[in-house]
């Protein structure tokens, strides 16, 4: 039977750089959870504008680099008897996100990371070149598709006189999230519901599925290529990497933010596509620029970014509790906060959050071997009893 013990191989620059990208992802999620996303920019403009520019979509990005890294490492130490595994793992991981996008938050990534990630064994039998070619291609697929969707709209609108799009949200659309927000439990579940198909058709919408799986597979790519593992021998790429990140992805991401406010996602326009453009290049661009200065901080030793190593070794289990936390303070079930505050006040109990989790993290795992969701994954996927106490 395979062991169902802890990796005594742990990276801890993965352990923190998944800290880091758990407290990102929180800080975007946080316009969601308390129903910022559907209230007008010019609330709050300058908080909404920095968060597009240096928050939204790079940590999702880190993430899903990290999923890939995480598989290539399983192949790396277990070869293909760790497939297996991994689908095990996958099944386990689809059933917590379906328990948590369906019960408690609908703005879930599990499922889908979940899903995207059986198509990785098929990329794991792929060259390292190839892998650097489909990161490319899936990475280009929302740009290409944007152009297809643009050029239609011009030939069947063309005779259409163009009006300002309607952006607002349909008005039965809007009684079920205001009741949400301010009714008890079984009116949170109800507009949950109808949230996870809103979900599901803005990822569709947005193109996310090649997006995600574009950086599962870069991340594959960096395992093979020794970086993962290594960072410290690697030093040199990674100084390249953050230097090329930031010099090309922010100013990219400040172009994609300006052409997005100016011009809507939908229906497709030529400023449309100049900030599609811009993001497709500017968030995994960033997004790595991010990934190699914190690699690079953990190699030289900084303890301000290593104090979230803990967070990341337990980074499903504060994902979760992300959820739980901010429903509670959003809901009408708990404080009824859901419309009440400005992005920048979201922000700041996003800070909040973090800076509890940090210590609790550490104190958790002082005493414990892993994070409580996690020991559920990993006991449910080995099918083996498993010591929780350290």
């Amino acid at each position: 039977m395979t062991s169902a013990a802890p990796t005594t191989e742990r990276i801890q620059a993965l352990d923190v750089l998944r800290g880091v990208a758990v407290a990102g992802i929180l800080v975007a999620n946080v316009l969601v959870f308390f129903g910022i996303f559907m209230i007008p920019e010019s609330r709050d403009p300058v908080a909404r504008f920095v968060e597009r520019v240096f928050v939204d979509g790079k940590f999702y990005s880190i993430f899903s680099l990290l999923f890939g890294i995480g598989f290539g490492l399983q192949l790396a130490r277990g070869g293909e008897a760790a497939v297996p595994r991994f689908k095990r793992r996958l099944r386990v991981l689809l059933a917590i996100g379906a328990i948590h996008a369906l019960l408690i938050w609908a703005g879930d990534i599990l499922m889908l990371y979940a899903l995207l990630g059986f198509m990785m064994p098929w990329f794991a039998r792929k060259s390292n070149r190839d892998l650097l070619r489909w990161t490319v291609i899936l990475l280009a697929v929302p740009t290409a598709l944007y152009v297809i969707a643009l050029a239609a709209w011009m030939l069947v609108g063309s005779g259409v006189p163009q009006t300002q799009p309607n952006t607002g949200v349909p008005a039965g659309i809007l009684s079920i999230f205001e009741t949400m927000g301010r009714g008890g439990v079984k009116d949170a579940i109800k507009g949950n519901l109808v949230f996870v198909a809103i979900r599901w058709a803005d990822l569709v919408a947005t193109v996310r599925f090649p997006k995600v799986l574009g950086m599962f597979v870069l991340g594959l790519w960096t395992v093979r290529a020794g970086i993962a593992q290594s960072p410290a021998t690697h030093r040199a790429t990674l100084v390249r990497w953050s230097l090329l990140g930031w010099g090309v992805g922010l100013p990219m991401n400040v172009i994609a933010a300006g052409a997005l406010l100016r011009w809507p996602y939908l229906p497709p326009s030529p400023g449309g596509l100049l900030g599609v453009v811009a993001q497709g290049v500017g968030i995994p661009m960033l997004a790595l620029g991010y990934a190699a200065s914190v690699a690079l901080l953990v190699v030289h030793g900084r303890r301000l970014v290593t104090a979230f190593a803990p967070v990341g070794r337990m980074a499903l289990t504060n994902y979760l509790m992300h959820s739980i936390i901010c429903v509670t303070l959003s809901y009408g079930f708990g404080l009824g906060l859901w419309w009440r505050i400005s992005a920048s006040t979201a922000m700041l109990i996003a800070v909040a959050i973090i800076a509890l989790q940090i210590p609790l993290s550490a104190w958790w795992l002082s005493r414990y071997r892993f994070g409580p969701v996690e020991w559920i994954w990993r006991r449910l996927t080995y099918g083996a009893p498993l010591a929780l106490r350290a």
